[in-house]
């Protein structure tokens, strides 16, 4: 086999290993982030390792924002269509848009307020 064709499969992948370990180590993290905003949109966050708000684009690092719905017709406010029941916990990248959010930066809480109604998020440690 010509070494010229092998160069060419080895290269790209060699960079590609490479550049895996870097994706996202030098994007900002969530946490250090103060919030006061109305987010706008279809659908959620929780799709995808980064998201923007205000322009910013950030990813969750260390922490992570959940809350403990009261019963089934708040978490169906907060993700229609739902059929989980209230012990499992809801993730603020879950909560459907539009909502306004309120952050301070590395608070333990964060409030996203839907439909005048304020949901308070409490911040606890990734399980990655």
């Amino acid at each position: 086999m010509n070494y010229h064709k092998i160069l060419v499969m080895v290269i790209p992948f060699c960079a590609i290993l490479n550049c895996r370990d870097k994706i996202g180590k030098d994007l900002p993290d969530f946490n250090d982030y103060s919030f006061n905003t109305n987010v706008d949109g279809e659908g959620s966050f929780n799709i995808g390792y980064v998201f923007s708000i205000d322009k910013k684009s950030c990813i969750e690092k260390e922490y992570d924002f959940i809350y403990y719905t009261k019963d089934l017709t708040e978490r169906k406010l907060l993700i229609p269509g739902s059929l989980v029941n209230e012990e499992f916990p809801m993730y603020w990248r879950e909560v459907n848009l539009p909502f306004k959010i309120i952050k301070r930066a590395n608070s333990d809480t964060l409030v996203i307020i839907k439909t005048n109604k304020e949901f308070i998020f409490k911040r606890v440690k990734n399980s990655d």
